[in-house]
């Protein structure tokens, strides 16, 4: 008996191969702005606390040319096409990057607000932080009670929440 011969498959064109992968850039792009913020907030958060001097406006730069980069990359939820609902939470670079420069700051306000006697990663810079982040999210699950499960205010509101200690840092309410 002689086998039968498979018909051979398409050859794809060179557009729909351009088309297939391109979906990736703009969360790949994301992706490395999002650790430029990253590798950036440390020395920010340390010319902050304990002085300015010119690398740290350097890195200052550095991170406020991020920031801006990432919440003008984030996409609309009108805009954003299905493919970016398939893959996942559309602002979910601007949501990790609120909450670890949030926590962040609130570590940094602690600190300060024990007058620098401890070390920054001692256990009561450490236990205050976590009761403070604990307590924010408190203010947002109370929230998520009174919008009746509303997910989006309730994140808008723990995010706010996490913006505080930055205010705080900056006005020097705690110096």
């Amino acid at each position: 008996m002689i086998p039968k011969r498979e018909t051979p498959q398409a050859i794809e064109e060179r557009g729909t191969v351009k088309a297939k992968y391109a979906r990736f850039f703009w969360p790949g792009l994301r992706w490395m702005v999002l650790i430029v913020a990253f590798c950036a907030f440390p020395p920010v958060l340390a010319g902050l606390l304990f002085g300015e001097n010119l690398g740290t406006i350097l890195v200052l730069g550095v991170f406020a040319l991020s920031t801006f980069a990432l919440i003008a990359m984030t996409p609309t939820p009108e805009t954003s096409p299905t493919t970016a609902r398939q893959l996942g939470l559309p602002g979910w670079s601007l949501v990790s990057y609120c909450v670890v420069t949030g926590l962040g700051y609130t570590w940094a306000c602690v600190f300060l607000y024990f007058s620098r006697q401890y070390a920054f990663f001692s256990a009561p810079v450490i236990a205050v932080t976590v009761l403070t982040m604990t307590l924010y999210a408190a203010i947002a699950l109370l929230v998520a009670w009174l919008t009746g499960g509303n997910w989006r205010t309730t994140l808008a509101a723990f995010l706010i929440a996490l913006a505080v200690p930055a205010i705080v840092i900056r006005l020097g309410l705690l110096r």
